[in-house]
């Protein structure tokens, strides 16, 4: 575990808003989100989307992660936090207490991402919402590369801590076998530009920033290089 959060306090020394995370402001704009909202941010890294939060809205945050680099960021931004495996740890905040759970780059990066769906299923209020962002694996560009036997980790941002990746049908399996319903994957971007050259010189340069954060209407699973998902909390109990 040493090992894994030093890995993850390097990463949070050094990045200040990650490029992702714009993806899912526009799905969080749309979910009335007040001063009395209370969010819980599932790994939440350096706080950089509660910062966003904190300004738009006012409303209140709390934080769990590993990393006590990126606890140390996010109580400076204004987050309650407490720090967490979420492999092995007992998860705080027990009840159904908040009005929405973030899980913004998570999922690819636990050995179980059906078990922290169903945690954060039972940490919302009677419908609450959950915003999900993970790497579509199944992105054009991956299968193309896939087939042509030159698929490069790197490309979907990976890092050691990436471990596991779903498909669209997959991810909603897992959805709505926690007890999530009224699925939005609208707010999937077609491309997330980054700062390599890559990214930022030349025709693919332009290509990438003409995409980037472009939202993905239909054929996600084809199209999309993130999924970002809304989920509601349905009523009943989880499978």
């Amino acid at each position: 575990m040493n090992d894994l959060q030093s890995h993850y306090d390097r990463i949070w020394e050094s990045m200040e808003f990650p490029p992702y995370l714009q993806s899912i402001q526009s799905a969080i704009e749309t979910l009335n989100v007040t001063s009395d909202s209370r969010i819980l941010d599932i790994a939440c890294g350096n706080g950089a989307i509660g910062r966003w939060m904190f300004k738009q809205y006012g409303c209140r945050m709390y934080g769990v992660d590993m990393s006590p680099v990126a606890l140390e960021a996010c109580r400076k931004a204004g987050y309650e936090t407490r720090q967490l495996n979420l492999d092995s740890d007992v998860f705080p905040y027990n009840g159904k207490e908040f009005d929405m759970v973030l899980l913004n780059a998570v999922l690819e990066h636990v050995i179980d991402p059906r078990d922290v769906l169903k945690t954060g299923w039972d940490r919302l209020r009677p419908g609450g919402k959950i915003v999900v962002l993970t790497p579509n694996i199944c992105w054009i560009v991956n299968r193309l590369l896939f087939l042509s036997g030159k698929w490069d980790h790197r490309l979907m941002g990976g890092t050691r801590g990436h471990i596991s990746y779903m498909n669209k049908s997959q991810l909603e399996q897992a959805m709505t076998d926690a007890g999530f319903g009224k699925l939005d994957w609208s707010f999937s971007p077609m491309c997330v530009a980054g700062n390599s050259k890559t990214c930022t010189q030349g025709l693919t340069g332009m290509v990438i920033q003409f995409l980037n954060n472009r939202r993905v209407h239909t054929w996600q699973s084809l199209w999309a290089f993130n999924f970002v998902v809304i989920g509601t909390k349905k009523d009943g109990k989880i499978k």
